[in-house]
């Protein structure tokens, strides 16, 4: 090999090695992030992680927030109940006083003829309708005669009238007493 040859093998090993260096320098380079982007990277980072916190954060308060308002409704629902127990009964003597209330209707309009019971509004409450009865009863029922007591027997008065004297010919004649002729008469 001439001098010239190790030259340009020397050259070219020199070469390979210069290139092998600057290829593993431009291949490090090359993986490497810059800095300023690297930053920003890295503030995205921990700007997403900060509100990632926040959610979290926010997250437990309002589960915290959500117990305590079941909490509330719990203590909500044992007040009702307890107030409901106590309404109960007089819940009951309500509906039976409305069951009363609507047979005194029932038996107010049998009182009236039929052909008035039109002129109650159904649109009124039973109350309503029962002071509407109480208010036109004169105009509603028809009045009934008085009774004077007129051919009425009373009791413990004696009812026995003395025959007059045809009369007493006649229950000769067929044979009865004054007292079942008497009663004959009265039937």
């Amino acid at each position: 090999m001439t001098e010239e040859n190790k030259d340009v093998n020397s050259e070219e090993s020199n070469n390979g090695i210069g290139d092998a260096t600057a290829e593993s320098k431009n291949t490090d380079i090359s993986h490497m992030i810059p800095k300023d982007r690297f930053d920003e990277v890295n503030a995205q980072a921990k700007e997403y992680k900060r509100q990632l916190e926040a959610k979290d954060k926010a997250l437990k308060d309002a589960q915290k927030a959500n117990l305590k308002e079941k909490e509330e409704y719990k203590k909500l629902y044992e007040q009702t109940e307890i107030e409901l127990s106590k309404l109960q009964p007089i819940a009951d003597q309500v509906e039976s006083w409305k069951e009363t209330m609507d047979r005194v209707l029932e038996a107010q309009i049998e009182q009236i003829p039929e052909d008035m019971r039109g002129l109650i509004p159904d649109e009124m409450t039973v109350k309503q309708k029962l002071d509407y009865i109480a208010r036109n009863k004169a105009r509603l029922i028809k009045p009934t005669a008085p009774s004077i007591g007129a051919g009425e027997r009373g009791a413990g008065i004696s009812n026995k009238r003395a025959l007059n004297p045809q009369e007493k010919a006649v229950a000769e004649k067929f044979g009865y007493s004054e007292d079942e002729y008497r009663k004959y008469m009265d039937d």
